[in-house]
């Protein structure tokens, strides 16, 4: 199931949080300009058992405002835990996509056809 989290408010920032806290095996992708997103395993590679991910995004304990005074969320963040989920979304709405070159390696590649 899709998960959009998308403002500069409190609330919002805490969902995603929540959500990527509760989904360790899921996906998230980070919008940049308007239509192109980058994709990343849900949790950072500090928090993350297996060490996948990247530091880009911060651990999702980061408090509302704690990251360098923003908000994570206001870039627009798309989350699944079907990384095939994403992609056809991304595709249904003509964005286009790109991996993360810190998150999708050859230790822990994103297998682009099932869900993890």
């Amino acid at each position: 199931m899709i998960a959009i989290f998308h403002g500069h408010d409190k609330k919002t920032h805490k969902a995603f949080q929540a959500w990527r806290s509760e989904h360790a095996n899921g996906f998230h992708m980070t919008e940049g300009a308007s239509g192109n997103f980058t994709i990343h395993w849900a949790q950072d590679k500090r928090e993350n058992e297996a060490g996948r991910g990247c530091h880009h995004q911060g651990v999702s304990t980061n408090k509302y405002r704690e990251d360098k005074d923003s908000c994570y969320t206001t870039a627009r963040k798309v989350c699944s835990d079907d990384l095939a989920e994403l992609l056809a979304w991304a595709a249904s709405h003509n964005f286009k996509t790109k991996s993360c070159g810190h998150c999708d390696t050859k230790r822990f590649p994103f297998s682009k056809g099932s869900t993890l």
